[in-house]
Parts: structure tokens; C-alpha cells; sequence
């Protein structure tokens, strides 16, 4: 079946996208670099969660901080030393990075909680308000339309369920990518689907800056999302070639650039 993420890579460059589908899988940098991220993340919100239980009115902003953080840098080493003994070269630089965004997003929630603590709620009280109940990384499959998604996770609030992508890069100026929304509308596609309950807004977690950008799944942005989705069944299924808009800069940092024949075309 195709994937969600197929589809965000085919909005890359259905060319690239093409190549790695003919068992020509190549792991770049920032692809570990982004499962690292991801997998600190997840453990990221779960020690905050079980931090915020502590805290009491108190507390000053300091604190709070102090609190919420002090169990991330033992767990960002736990996390390096494995990618250290499966051969990763040298993930250093992706850590000193990855515990700046975590000190950013920890100061962030601690701006928060202490507004919720001033106002007499308390540390379990705080977890309930700033971490809804939600699936994690939950898979849906939709055989009939031969679509699959990992949805990074699906928070349940007052009935209503709203997919969360999680992006460890920078959002743009106003919004999120448009690539972003799409994976989004297909998310909410599959949970209509899943649960029987229409889906209408979603939202992409940019944890670098700790921004939470709603995408509001408006009739446009599905009709979007089913025409690449079909434009890559064609391509998938049927052969069919899309047209390639060439990116110089998207080539050049490419990893497939030199078995791509439209990049060498290009390039040379």
C-alpha cells in the first residue's frame, strides 16, 4: 500500500521518491537526524509529564524549569550512546542541538504551568489541561483505497480527535508547508475513515520553536491531497512519469543526484 509519508516525498520529487521505491534506499543525515529528534520527543513529553505532577504554586519560574528539566540530559545520553553503538558517525552535533530545543520548549511549559499554578491549579491538575489524553504513533490502514499511515499521535479532546504531526525543522514565515498539510488532510482522511468522526482541524508540532500550527482540513486541501494521492497511484501502479519541475539547490543536496537522469541533465 502507499504511504502518507510516499506522498510527502513524492511532493519533494516524485523522481527521488521513484528511485528509492527501486530498492535504492539511501539513509542521509538528516533522515537519522530526524528519527533522533522524534524518538527524544516522545520521551521528552513523558518526563515532562511526570515532572509537572511535583510542582506547587511555590515554585517560581526558575524552579519550574529546573523541575521539568532535570531528568533530559541523562535521558539525551541514554539515547546517544545507543546511536553511538549502532554506528552512527558522530551524532554529537544533532545532541548539543536537540538539548537547546528541549531547554526551549522546557521554558516554554514552564511559562505555562506557572500561570496555572498562580491560578490554583496544581502539578496533576496542569498534566490533564497541557497533555490531553491521545494515541501514540498509531497506524491506520485503509486496504480499500490502499492507503497506510504512523500518525506521530491523536489527541482526544471533549470527544473531538485531532491527528499531531510531529516536524523537527522550521516552519515557514506564516503557517506550515504546504507539504505539512497535506500529510495532515491524509491523516485526517484515514481517521474519518478509522473512527467514523469527521476530522477538521489537525495541527504540526515544529518542536524546534515549540510552535503548534493548526491545519484546518478545508474542502480545498482534500481535494489537494486526493489529486497527488491519485497522481502517485498513477505513478506507482500504472508507470504513468509525472513531470519533474527541477529544483538546482533540491538537486545538489540530493543524495540520489547521480543516478537521477533529470538532475544530471541538469547539473553537468
Amino acid at each position: 500500500m502507499i504511504t502518507v509519508t510516499n506522498i510527502k516525498e513524492y511532493l519533494y520529487c516524485p523522481e527521488k521518491l521513484n528511485l528509492r521505491l527501486e530498492n535504492l534506499d539511501i539513509t542521509t543525515e538528516e533522515q537519522i537526524s530526524g528519527k533522533i529528534s522524534k524518538e527524544a520527543f516522545k520521551g521528552f513529553d513523558s518526563i515532562v509529564q511526570r515532572n509537572l505532577w511535583v510542582l506547587n504554586g511555590k515554585m517560581n519560574i526558575r524552579d519550574i524549569l529546573n523541575e521539568l528539566f532535570k531528568d533530559m540530559p541523562s535521558f539525551l545520553d541514554t539515547i546517544y550512546r545507543r546511536y553511538q553503538e549502532e554506528g552512527i558517525e558522530d551524532p554529537s552535533p544533532i545532541f548539543e542541538s536537540l538539548k537547546e530545543d528541549m531547554r526551549f520548549n522546557s521554558w516554554l511549559i514552564a511559562i505555562k504551568t506557572q500561570k496555572l499554578l498562580n491560578d490554583g491549579i496544581n502539578g496533576s491538575e496542569a498534566v490533564k489541561i497541557l497533555y490531553p489524553p491521545s494515541f501514540i504513533e498509531f497506524k491506520i490502514e485503509n486496504p480499500e483505497v490502499g492507503l497506510v499511515g504512523m500518525i506521530d499521535k491523536i489527541e482526544i479532546i471533549d470527544g473531538t480527535y485531532y491527528p499531531i504531526a510531529i516536524k523537527t525543522n522550521l516552519p515557514p514565515l506564516n503557517g506550515v508547508w504546504e507539504s505539512d498539510a497535506i500529510q495532515s488532510s491524509a491523516y485526517s482522511f484515514l481517521m474519518e475513515e478509522e473512527f467514523n468522526k469527521d476530522v477538521a482541524v489537525g495541527f504540526i508540532n515544529y518542536t524546534k520553536i515549540g510552535s503548534k500550527q493548526p491545519v484546518v482540513n478545508s474542502p480545498l486541501l482534500t481535494n489537494k491531497f486526493i489529486e497527488i494521492f491519485e497522481k502517485l497511484c498513477d505513478m506507482i501502479y500504472e508507470g504513468k512519469k509525472p513531470e519533474i519541475h527541477i529544483n538546482i539547490n533540491k538537486c545538489r543536496l540530493c543524495e540520489y543526484s547521480t543516478m537521477c537522469s533529470y538532475c544530471n541533465q541538469h547539473l553537468l
